[in-house]
């Protein structure tokens, strides 16, 4: 067990060398060693070579420890002293970059304040202190002297490395057990039997998958029909697959199987596949491939071959762990077989059977014992066997004492199951190693925790666990849809489970995951060095902590006792604060002062506890990526959260506080200095005169917000000049975009300027913001509320969001015409409401484009809209769906007659369109009116 369990901790470590957090950091180095800002004389050298030995170190470890583990507890003693010496660097780096941040936040402060600015390189103006050199000369000479140790390691790696592929790929076709004694799944069986001897169909090909965790019982039930069918098929083969990676290995074991032992080495990929067509043509085949790890586009194609040689009715049975291995394999939803376990009473039988406990009384010790411990097995007959092979052996023994090892075995159940540890561990050495770190990271989470995919992949963002990759657009794909890639890829590999009650939740965001307690348990023995979950079970004397560990999660009763832990909590990264499980109190209290100790944590999760205010000084917790506040917490967090200078995440309660959390961000003032913030956010424009902290000028560091940017307010913003400055333009990773003025003042409404006075003649004001607000290119989506001018900004503005699919314009009252959108290249939808001002939709509308994406428009309470005019010949190729509401005025729609795809057309409120008013080509029963 031990020796298992260090074997996974190589793994682990390893992992981190090949994350991106080592490229993180010489980024870092490199930014702060090039900033505008002054540092200590010889600091700019030092940063320098702190950047070059990490590159050295990521390397030395990248190349060299691909395809294998660290056994050797030497080498893992080392390595963890490496990793510990990155953690090192990391936090000075942070020092520094922090340093800059507040250098930043008060220049544009003082500018703000109408201080002047200067081109020169910038004065230590804030209260903030850069490292020492004396600190920065203890990290280097400590990560100098471990990158030889990485040097030797890449140097030796073949001597120091173990194979990840240590399986055994002698698995045999004949069935372990007689039928009458395979215990459970019986209805799996007759599932599995029915599907292999249905009816031929002219193109009845199927292939059947199995699918579940190590040592759930799939090779069995594979094994039991495989014997069972053979009179239905005119050749049975059974190819062990595992490690069987590219078409020639694959074929080349179904030729094995076929004719025998027969060498394939003198055989290329053709002269392969012509010998399997001889053999198989004509011939209804059984073939089973039996532990299938490979998703490989190889795979299938070596499944392809066989398909094209073998008659109708032949039939192909996978064994597989990951369900994306069944599904790139074109197993149908309807042909898999899902094993979850057998039930209680099949595992109790089965383990009675291995043990030859028989003779027992049912109500012998032995047997209680037995009764009582079954249920941790999980309903795994791997675990059945191993756990009655053991009873057996002592049982055999016949000495004394015997009985008493048999009723420890039993107590201690979980500590014997090395085959079924094992077997899970495999799982996990296959993953990459970016989804290790990720899934190691759940074993802080108590078992059978509900996961949120959102909140859990934008922790693994904030601990770096996430590299950017471009998106093939000439930009990058956002960290947080990267990680919910991660996520995805997990559950393809059934590592993650879809929670039966959220099955039919239609949100994403609705959705809970769950691991398999097995799973659970492997987790949390390979990541033992770097994950530790404590709860009110455990206690200082019962358990060690290792130094090295950097996530935690700890239960409520237990924050303020884990001073008398050996633990240096300034280490952690992570800390999760959990509910007790025997705590009545649905929002726990806890003692917010030991959080102060916790100087280096990434992750700071409190969503289980009561708090109402945040914890006193939680600006010195500095580095905090993610917070988890709870939904107890006032809505007006002090303004200490804003010297959290590198918090991306701000998460309030569960999925239910959405509303809680978006107020809460909306009253943060100066949420400006949060430049790393990476979430959607509702931002209100409040003039300086009345509230501080809340100019559109806020927005301007904020170049990593999420998805949904929307500025409410903007009837306080004065001129262009100032919108510019919330700088929308590189704000890359917000998709959608919501602008909104406010309410029209009614003391203002009715005073207007005449036609012929100078203030007519003025440009309109709210144009000249509108185009100051302009936004990236790369938008999605783009809402604009209560816009009061008169005229659109100029064609350049939204004719450049080349990737603009849906655009909705509301309430903008005063609008004379609606802008020219037909050039959009991406635009489907198109949503207007309550465009007041609007009396014709002309050619002009198109602007010398033919909206070619556009599919769907809605036009609603447009009052004095009364036609829409013939529009250019080639406009409006793909729009199939037209939606017109409370129009009153409106009496022609001749500008539909130039649509080539059929219409769906809804009327509501339009008293002046009738079927007799509509274009021709609703005349021909392809394009239909519907009148409301």
């Amino acid at each position: 067990m031990v020796v298992v369990g260090e074997v996974t901790i190589g793994v682990t470590v390893l992992g981190f060398f090949l994350s991106p957090h080592i490229t993180k950091l010489m980024e870092v180095a490199r930014s702060c060693a090039t900033s505008k800002y002054k540092l200590y004389t010889g600091t700019v050298d030092k940063l320098l070579k702190m950047e070059q030995d990490l590159r050295d170190i990521k390397f030395f470890l990248g190349s060299a420890t691909m395809g294998g583990f660290v056994n050797d507890p030497g080498w893992l003693n080392s390595l963890w002293k490496l990793k510990d010496a990155i953690h090192d660097a990391e936090e000075i780096l942070d020092l520094f970059e922090s340093h800059m941040l507040e250098l930043e936040a008060a220049k544009n402060l003082k500018k703000h304040r109408g201080g002047a600015s200067s081109s020169k390189k910038s004065t230590d103006t804030s209260s903030s202190k850069a490292p020492s050199l004396q600190q920065l000369d203890k990290v280097l000479k400590n990560l100098a002297g471990l990158r030889e140790k990485a040097q030797e390691l890449s140097q030796n790696h073949k001597a120091v490395l173990s194979p990840i592929s240590d399986r055994s790929t002698g698995m045999g076709q004949d069935p372990v057990r007689d039928r009458k004694l395979f215990f459970g799944y019986d209805n799996k069986y007759e599932q599995l039997v029915t599907m292999l001897r249905e009816p031929d169909s002219n193109t009845d090909k199927k292939v059947i998958a199995i699918l579940g965790h190590g040592g759930m019982g799939k090779t069995e039930l594979a094994r039991q029909a495989f014997r069972d069918v053979k009179s239905e098929f005119n050749l049975l083969i059974w190819v062990p697959a595992y490690g069987k990676n590219t078409q020639l290995s694959l074929l080349g074991e179904i030729w094995k199987s076929a004719v025998g032992k027969k060498s394939v080495s003198e055989m290329n990929i053709s002269s392969l596949q012509n010998e399997l067509k001889e053999l198989l043509k004509s011939k209804k085949c059984l073939l089973v491939l039996d532990d299938v790890w490979s998703d490989e586009q190889a795979i299938n194609d070596a499944l392809r071959c066989f398909t094209d040689y073998v008659s109708v009715g032949s039939r192909i049975v996978i064994t597989t762990r990951a369900n994306i291995c069944s599904a790139a394999l074109s197993a149908d939803a309807n042909a898999t077989i899902v094993l979850n376990g057998i039930g209680d009473t099949e595992v109790s039988l089965l383990l009675n059977d291995t043990a030859k406990l028989g003779g027992d009384s049912p109500l012998s010790p032995i047997q209680r014992l037995l009764n009582k411990q079954v249920p941790k097995l999980k309903g795994s007959p791997l675990a059945a066997i191993e756990i009655g092979d053991e009873l057996r052996k002592e049982k055999v023994k016949q000495q004394t004492g015997s009985h008493k090892r048999c009723c420890e075995i039993l107590d201690d159940i979980e500590q014997h199951l090395g085959s079924v540890l094992s077997s899970h561990l495999c799982t996990y050495r296959h993953l990459p190693p970016h989804l290790q770190r990720c899934f190691a990271f759940c074993s802080i989470f108590p078992n059978n925790w509900r996961f949120q995919r959102e909140k859990l992949t934008k922790m693994w963002v904030a601990l770096g666990f996430v590299e950017e990759s471009s998106d093939g657009l000439g930009g990058t794909s956002s960290m947080e849809g990267i990680a919910r890639g991660y996520f995805n890829n997990l559950v393809d590999r059934s590592l993650f489970h879809l929670e039966e009650a959220s099955s039919s939740s239609k949100g994403e965001g609705d959705k809970c995951y769950v691991i398999h307690e097995q799973i659970h348990w492997m987790l949390r023995l390979a990541s033992t060095n770097n994950c530790i979950s404590i709860s009110g079970d455990h206690s200082a004397s019962k358990r060690r902590i290792p130094s090295s560990v950097r996530h935690l999660s700890v239960t409520s009763g237990c924050l303020d006792k884990l001073k008398a832990y050996s633990i240096r909590l300034s280490n952690l990264r992570t800390l999760l604060v959990l509910k007790d499980d025997d705590d009545s109190d649905p929002a726990p209290s806890i003692d917010k002062t030991i959080l102060k100790e916790f100087k280096g944590v990434r992750v700071l999760d409190l969503t289980e506890t009561g708090i109402t205010q945040l914890p006193e000084n939680i600006e010195k917790l500095k580095h905090v990526r993610y917070l988890g506040l709870p939904s107890t917490i006032s809505s007006n967090l002090c303004d200490e959260v804003t010297r959290l200078l590198f918090l991306q995440t701000l998460s309030v309660g569960d999925k239910s506080n959405r509303e809680k959390k978006k107020v809460c961000i909306a009253n943060i003032s100066g949420i400006g200095r949060l430049s790393k913030l990476r979430e959607s956010i509702e931002f209100q424009v409040i003039r300086g005169s009345e509230k501080a902290g809340h100019s559109v000028s806020e927005l301007a560091g904020m170049d990593s917000l999420g998805e949904t940017l929307s500025i409410k307010g903007l009837d306080a913003v004065e001129s262009k000049e100032e919108a510019m400055e919330a700088q929308l333009g590189r704000k890359f990773s917000v998709k959608i975009l919501k602008l909104e003025w406010g309410p029209p003042n009614p003391r203002l409404v009715d005073d207007r300027p005449s036609a012929g006075s100078s203030a007519a003649a003025a440009p309109d004001p709210a144009v000249a913001i509108l185009e100051g607000l302009q936004p990236h290119r790369y938008l999605h989506e783009l809402r604009i509320t209560r816009y009061p001018g008169e005229t659109s900004p100029s064609s350049t503005w939204l004719g450049g969001l080349e990737r603009l699919t849906r655009l909705y314009l509301k309430n903008c009252r005063k609008l004379k015409a609606l802008p020219a959108l037909g050039g959009l290249p991406c635009l489907e939808i198109l949503d207007i409401k309550e465009l007041t001002s609007i009396e014709r939709i002309n050619s002009d509308f198109c602007g010398g484009g033919a909206f070619p994406k556009l599919k769907k428009i809605l036009l609603e309470d447009m009052r004095v809209l009364v036609a829409w005019d013939d529009m250019p010949r080639h406009a409006f190729p793909l729009l199939s769906d037209v939606s017109i509401v409370d129009c009153p005025e409106l009496s022609s729609l001749s500008g539909l007659g130039c649509c080539r795809a059929p219409l769906r057309l809804s009327v509501r409120g339009c008293a002046l369109i009738t079927p007799e008013t509509l274009p021709a080509k609703f005349s021909d029963d392809v394009s239909t009116c519907k009148f409301h």
